[in-house]
């Protein structure tokens, strides 16, 4: 993937607006951040206290450093009028977005929000939204990455941005849980996640008296109705300073332990998330096959590899294992679900996504560049598409051409194919029901329609098996 920086909308929509307090830009390979002076002298102070260096450590959030160098400041600031202090991050390779994540790993990203937000408390500071999208996955670990969201708040007592928090973390995951919503319907309909009422709507007024919904969904449409009402008593009420920060640390922590067990609760049920148990190859196939990709990665070595319909991650992980940043990519959540599972045991440089690469997360939010779809974020060294094209073929109803081009697209230079003839036992669990189409699918057409945009490099049978691995090489301006 390429290293694209995640930025907001005031960041991404050529400077047409911005966020005061700071935004993000690229300048070549480097990715700086443009602070107001508020927010400089609070990062200053965060750092002389420790705070910023334990938050790097435990990869809370990205590498970063002050700008030091004075030529450097200059020029960035005779570029950005109207900043005088600036970051420089460290570029994140692999951007992802809520929509495109399991439910593991939004809790996790609601619970690294909630831990950077409690320890801001206990400095007297506190983080001004929750949105979902101020993380990201590094290595594998959720990383806040909005430093100007850090604010020295007018008071303590209460945490502003609670009820966005509840919006992109909690609601959803409820929602998951209790009535079966996927997260990429949640978010791809409302950027900014679902309003109180909405969520509310989705359970029957007896199920919100549940102890589970009473605390997080009734009381809170209440207070929001009482709210819209401008009762004098409750406008009193909030005008009520106080700076004692129990009561808010403690329904943190609560909120910390209702995701985590969420997530816990949650059991992978996907279709293909145990593929691996009931895949046809024989043991003798499935380690050819690992050693012909293990092969062609050694001597190719790639730095960055996308896994297009990865399942669990089993050449993820043999590509991570041979120094490359892996995006790990499936259209089926609970293989995704495992995949990240086993990534907190056993960690590797993979990024999961939920993507369905025949309806690929589009660009969104204002003038649908706010975030950027995935077709341009996706941009790798070499492509595995192992076991893929039939499932394409069959269940997407895609040629044999438009997959060529789709995968022509998302490689900069090589890619791994397998091919999977249509008496396989897999293929033809894929056409139960189905009308055979596929009767003029060969290794020989396949070969015929790929060559038109890649270079042949091998071609081996797969030991055990009918299949097929070719290794190819993207055709570029000279090659034509």
């Amino acid at each position: 993937m390429t290293s694209r920086q995640p930025v907001s909308s005031s960041q991404r929509i050529a400077g047409s607006y911005r966020d005061p307090s700071g935004y993000v830009f690229t300048r070549g390979e480097r990715v700086f951040r443009a602070i107001d002076d508020p927010c400089f002298e609070l990062l200053k102070q965060l750092e002389g206290d420790g705070t910023f260096r334990e938050f790097i450590e435990r990869q809370w959030i990205p590498g970063t450093e002050f700008v030091q160098d004075r030529a450097l400041a200059a020029e960035l600031r005779e570029e950005h009028p109207g900043y005088e202090h600036f970051l420089e991050h460290e570029r994140i390779s692999a951007i992802t977005y809520p929509y495109e994540w399991s439910v593991s790993m939004l809790a996790d990203a609601g619970i690294r929000t909630l831990d950077v937000q409690l320890h801001l408390l206990e400095r007297g500071c506190a983080l001004k939204d929750a949105t979902a999208y101020n993380i990201q996955f590094v290595r594998g670990e959720p990383t806040f990455i909005d430093l100007s969201s850090f604010e020295r708040p007018q008071r303590l007592d209460v945490w502003f941005a609670l009820g966005q928090f509840m919006q992109m973390f909690l609601y959803p995951l409820l929602l998951n849980r209790r009535r079966g919503w996927d997260l990429r319907s949640y978010f791809l309909a409302s950027i900014g996640g679902r309003p109180i009422e909405d969520v509310a709507r989705s359970f029957g007024w007896l199920e919100r008296l549940r102890p589970s919904l009473l605390v997080d969904v009734t009381l809170p449409l209440w207070l929001h109705r009482w709210g819209e009402k401008g009762d004098r008593a409750r406008r009193e009420m909030l005008e009520r300073r106080r700076e004692d920060t129990k009561a808010q640390s403690l329904n943190l922590r609560r909120l910390r332990r209702k995701l985590a067990a969420l997530a816990h609760g949650y059991r992978p049920r996907g279709v293909w998330a145990d593929y691996t148990e009931m895949c046809s190859y024989e043991q003798q196939a499935e380690d050819a096959k690992k050693r012909l990709v293990a092969e062609f990665l050694d001597q190719t070595q790639p730095g960055c590899v996308l896994d297009l319909g990865c399942n669990t991650g089993d050449y993820s992980r043999l590509a991570a294992e041979r120094g490359a940043e892996v995006v790990a990519v499936d259209a089926d959540h609970d293989a995704i679900e495992l995949l990240y599972r086993d990534l907190r045991k056993n960690p590797a440089p993979i990024t999961p996504m939920v993507i369905d690469l025949a309806n690929p997360s589009p660009g969104i939010g204002y003038m649908n560049a706010e975030r950027a779809p995935f077709l341009e974020r996706a941009d790798a060294d070499c492509v595995l598409a192992l076991a893929l094209i039939h499932h394409l073929l069959v269940s997407a109803n895609l040629s044999l051409e438009a997959i060529r081009d789709m995968l022509f697209a998302l490689t900069r230079r090589d890619l791994v194919l397998e091919f999977v003839p249509t008496d396989d036992t897999m293929f033809q669990r894929l056409m139960k029901f189905r009308v055979n189409l596929f009767g003029g699918l060969t290794l020989d057409l396949c070969r015929k329609v790929f060559q038109e945009r890649f270079k042949l490099l091998s071609e081996i049978p797969i030991a055990g098996s009918k299949r097929a691995l070719l290794f190819w090489r993207k055709r570029t301006a000279a090659d034509v």
